[in-house]
């Protein structure tokens, strides 16, 4: 993924597609703390959507699913 690239997102569990507009790094772990995931932000319609994160497999519970994220297909 760059920036620019036309992404297909789900925003409320529908999905769309967006143009990502900036790409956030994962932070390296500190002691006990893991390391957190990438995440991009997504503009759609002229709205820009922070933070959103990238899944290979959705969570089990259904309250760790966010708003908007990344499903990365397998291709």
């Amino acid at each position: 993924m760059k920036i620019g690239d036309k992404v297909k997102f789900y925003l409320f569990s529908e999905p769309v597609v967006g143009i990502i507009t900036k790409i956030h790094k994962p932070t390296p772990a500190k002691g006990n703390t893991p390391a957190k995931g990438q995440t991009v932000d997504i503009r759609y319609r002229e709205l820009n959507y922070p933070g959103a994160l990238i899944f290979n497999t959705l969570p089990k519970k259904k309250k760790e699913i966010p708003p908007w994220y990344v499903l990365k297909s397998k291709k």
